[in-house]
């Protein structure tokens, strides 16, 4: 296994540190992005990246992210990857078409967790490929959160700290025609208010269509505690029913040009 922790630069002097997993054989077809959710400074030494709860994780090329908050400041442990977004983000993009081409990937599976979740699911929309954002209780709107007040609003008008938007209106073209991408949201038994708040609104906007799901976990779990078993069981049947949708939206796609 070839990892490697790198970082890029901003023009403020923020930096998006990354760290790229390749193993020596591939299995999994997919490139797998992970952004992780909040993060207490006093657990962690940055960078901080997303733990891989599946399986396949050894055999998959993966890109972790840490949130650039953290180098900034340790009075944040939550920034939802905003900071210096205008410039990272077409670097972000790009190091992901290089690591699809040398790998011969077919797509990206966007994982996230809270803030996380909500990282994923807006890159999974703005990339422009047919992905699969694999999210779990993902935020609709960040300024609704307390841990908004505490956690982002004090650094709001930093140069380069990109205005939070609501996750409905981030998606509001999901379903369109050329698309072939896959939601798959999970929210653990006792993470009510994110299942209501949050979820549930991100859900009502795509008015059931067929590529986004949603499940509850009975796990007798809150916010941000997923067992390894569920996450990997979870993906496995997200990726399943989103190379189904694809197969499906391409032939469809054909049809329609015929």
């Amino acid at each position: 296994m070839k990892i490697q922790q790198d970082r890029f630069r901003h023009s403020k002097g923020y930096v998006l540190e990354y760290e790229v997993s390749e193993p020596e054989t591939v299995s999994s077809p997919y490139l797998h992005i992970l952004f992780h959710g909040f993060s207490r400074i006093e657990k962690h030494v940055p960078p901080v990246f997303a733990r891989k709860q599946w399986k396949q994780a050894a055999q998959s090329v993966c890109l972790s992210f840490s949130d650039p908050i953290h180098r900034f400041t340790q009075d944040s442990c939550c920034g939802w990857f905003l900071l210096g977004e205008e410039e990272f983000v077409p670097k972000m993009y790009d190091l992901r078409a290089t690591l699809l081409e040398r790998h011969g990937l077919k797509a990206t599976v966007w994982h996230g967790l809270s803030s996380g979740g909500y990282a994923a699911l807006k890159h999974c929309m703005r990339a422009g490929g047919d992905d699969l954002a694999f999210v779990i209780a993902p935020h609709n709107d960040p300024t609704v959160l307390p841990q908004w007040d505490r956690e982002a609003k004090p650094f709001a008008d930093l140069p380069g700290m990109a205005a939070p938007e609501t996750m409905t209106d981030i998606i509001k073209d999901w379903a369109a025609p050329d698309a072939g991408r896959c939601l798959h949201a999970l929210v653990s038994e006792k993470d009510s208010y994110f299942a209501l708040e949050h979820l549930r609104p991100i859900m009502r906007s795509l008015k059931g269509h067929e590529s986004a799901r949603a499940a509850m976990l009975r796990d007798e779990r809150g916010h941000g505690f997923v067992k390894d078993a569920d996450y990997d069981s979870q993906l496995r049947d997200a990726i399943s029913r989103w190379e189904t949708y694809r197969e499906l939206h391409s032939s469809r796609s054909v049809s329609a040009s015929e």
